[in-house]
C-alpha cells in the first residue's frame, strides 16, 4: 500500500504539463507590453522628427518673410516712410510646405520689420499649427548726391530734333538721345548700351546699331524704328538694322544737367574773382560774364604757371602750361581744381598735349580743337590713361558774342584726339577722324567723317570738382547689427 501511495505522489509531482500554457500566458502579455512600449515610443519619436521638421520649415518661412520685408523697403526709396505692404497686418504670401507674413513698423528713421512663418502642426488635426516668428531693425539713410549718370554717356538732349551719325562713325561709347537718332552711311553704334527716348532712323544698308555677330548687350527705346522712312518693328534686328541682346521699351529717364555759370564765375579757384597775374591776358577783360577775354589760347609758345594755395599751403586752384622741347616731347599742361576763363578756348600748339591732374575748365564763349593737337591724359593717347589720376572737364556755356549767331558750344575735327569728357550748352560738331574717349554732353550733334567714340578705359573715380551734376537723393536701407531675433 505505501509503494502505491508513492508512486502516485512521484507522479504528480513528476507531471508538469499544466504549467505549459500559463508560462505562454506569462511570456505573451510581457512581450506584448514589451512590443507597446517599443511602438508607443517609436510613434513618440516619429511624431517628435515630424514636429521638429514642421517647426524648421516654419522657421524657413519666417526668414524667407523678412527677406520679402527687407526687400520691399529697399525697394521703396525715398518713400520709405510710407510702405502699404508693410502697413498693417502686413502681406501673406503663399509658400511651399505654408505660409509667411511679414510687417514693420517705423519710428524715426528706423524700421522694426516682422515676419512669421507658419506650417500644419503633423500631430494631429486638432492641433495648433506651427510658428516661428522672426524680426530685424533698419536703418533708413538719405544722401544727397550729384547725379553722375549722364556722363556715363554720350549724351544728346534734342527733344525735336535729330541726333545724327555718318560716314564711318562709330561709337563704342554708351549712348542717351531725349529725342531721335538718325543713322547714315556706314555710321555703326557697338555700345554696350543704347538709350533713345524718341525714334531711330536707319537710312543705310550700311548703317545699324550692333550686328548680327554682335549684338549690343542693352537696347530701350520709348519710339520707333524707321528704316528709310519705313516703320518697322525694332526688334526685328534684320528689318530694322538694330541687334541687341536685350530690348526695352523703357529707357532710363535722365535729364542733361544745368550749368551754373554766373556762380562760377564768381566761385572758381581760378578766374575773374580769383585771378592770376602769370596767365596770359587774364581771366576776363572786366567784371561781366560776356566772353571779353575773345578767343585763348591755352597752349601758346611760352610756358606760363598758375596756381594758388589755401591757408594751409595746398594747392586748390592750377594752371600751367609747359611747350614741348620737340615734336617727340610733348608739352604739358597741369590742372586742379575749377577754372573759369571768359571767352573762347582753343590751342594751336600742333602735336601731343599731356595733362596731368583732376580738374574743370569753364569757358563762356566757344570750345575749337582742331588740325591734330591732341589732349590727352597719357602721352600715347591710348588705354593706359587712368582716368582717377588725370581727368579734365570741358564746360562750355557758349554765351554768344555781338553779331554771333553760331549755335555751336564745340567743334573738333582733323585728326584730333582728345580724352576726358566735355559738357557743352549748345550743339556739337565733330568730324575728320578725331577720336574722343569719355562722355559728352550737347543739346545736339553732328558727327562725321570716321570719327570714333571710346568709353573710358578705366573707373572715373568721382567727377572732378565743379562739373555740372544735377541733385539726386539716395536712400540706402541698412540692417542693424545686433537687431536680428528668433
Amino acid at each position: 500500500m505505501s509503494h502505491s501511495i508513492l508512486s502516485v505522489v512521484r507522479r504528480s509531482l513528476g507531471d508538469e504539463r499544466g504549467l505549459a500554457l500559463p508560462y505562454a500566458l506569462g511570456v505573451t502579455m510581457v512581450l506584448s507590453a514589451l512590443a507597446a512600449g517599443i511602438l508607443s515610443y517609436t510613434t513618440m519619436n516619429q511624431g517628435a522628427a515630424k514636429r521638429q521638421q514642421a517647426d524648421q520649415r516654419a522657421y524657413g518661412l519666417a526668414e524667407t518673410g523678412l527677406s520679402y520685408a527687407l526687400s520691399t523697403l529697399q525697394s521703396a526709396g525715398p518713400t520709405y516712410t510710407l510702405v502699404p505692404a508693410l502697413s498693417g497686418s502686413g502681406t501673406t504670401v503663399a509658400l511651399t510646405g505654408g505660409t509667411t507674413r511679414y510687417w514693420g513698423s517705423l519710428s524715426g528713421t528706423t524700421w522694426t520689420l516682422n515676419a512669421s512663418g507658419t506650417v500644419y502642426n503633423p500631430s494631429g488635426p486638432d492641433a495648433a499649427n506651427v510658428v516661428r516668428s522672426v524680426s530685424l531693425q533698419a536703418q533708413i539713410a538719405t544722401t544727397t548726391t550729384g547725379d553722375t549718370r549722364p556722363y556715363d554717356y554720350l549724351f544728346v538732349d534734342q527733344p525735336n530734333g535729330c541726333f545724327t551719325l555718318g560716314n564711318n562713325v562709330t561709337v563704342e561709347t554708351p549712348v542717351y538721345v531725349r529725342g531721335d537718332l538718325c543713322l547714315t552711311n556706314n555710321a555703326l553704334v557697338s555700345a554696350p548700351a543704347v538709350h533713345i527716348l524718341g525714334n531711330v532712323n536707319v537710312n543705310s544698308p550700311q548703317a545699324s546699331v550692333g550686328t548680327s555677330a554682335s549684338p549690343i548687350p542693352d537696347f530701350s527705346i520709348s519710339g520707333n524704328c524707321y528704316v528709310s522712312g519705313a516703320l518697322t518693328l525694332c526688334p526685328l534686328s534684320v528689318t530694322s538694322r538694330v541687334w541687341a541682346g536685350a530690348y526695352g521699351m523703357s529707357p532710363p529717364n535722365i535729364t542733361k544737367p544745368t550749368i551754373d555759370l554766373p556762380y562760377w564765375y564768381a566761385n572758381a579757384n581760378l578766374g575773374p574773382s580769383s585771378p592770376c597775374s602769370t596767365f596770359p591776358g587774364g581771366f576776363d577783360n572786366d567784371t561781366t560774364l560776356n566772353v571779353s577775354r575773345g578767343n585763348v589760347d591755352l597752349t601758346p609758345a611760352t610756358a606760363y604757371d598758375c596756381v594758388k594755395t589755401d591757408a594751409g599751403g595746398n594747392v586748390v586752384g592750377r594752371l600751367t602750361w609747359t611747350p614741348g622741347a620737340t615734336p617727340s616731347n610733348p608739352g604739358k599742361l597741369r590742372i586742379a581744381g575749377v577754372i573759369f576763363i571768359d571767352g573762347n578756348l582753343s590751342w594751336t600748339n600742333l602735336g601731343i598735349i599731356e595733362y596731368d591732374g583732376r580738374g574743370t575748365i569753364y569757358a563762356s564763349g566757344k570750345l575749337t580743337i582742331q588740325n591734330q593737337a591732341d589732349l590727352c591724359g597719357v602721352e600715347a593717347c591710348d588705354a593706359t590713361w587712368v582716368p582717377a589720376n588725370d581727368f579734365l572737364t570741358f564746360v562750355v556755356g557758349s554765351l554768344e558774342t555781338t553779331g554771333t549767331t553760331d549755335p555751336l558750344s564745340g567743334d573738333i575735327g582733323n585728326r584730333i584726339t582728345f580724352q576726358g569728357a566735355l559738357f557743352l550748352q549748345n550743339d556739337y560738331d565733330q568730324d575728320n577722324n578725331s577720336t574722343i574717349w569719355g562722355p559728352v554732353i550737347a543739346r545736339n550733334a553732328t558727327i562725321t567723317n570716321s570719327t570714333l567714340f571710346k568709353p573710358l578705359p578705366g573707373p572715373l573715380g568721382g567727377l572732378p570738382p565743379g562739373v555740372p551734376a544735377d541733385t539726386t537723393t539716395i536712400t540706402t536701407v541698412e540692417a542693424v547689427l545686433g537687431s536680428y531675433a528668433g
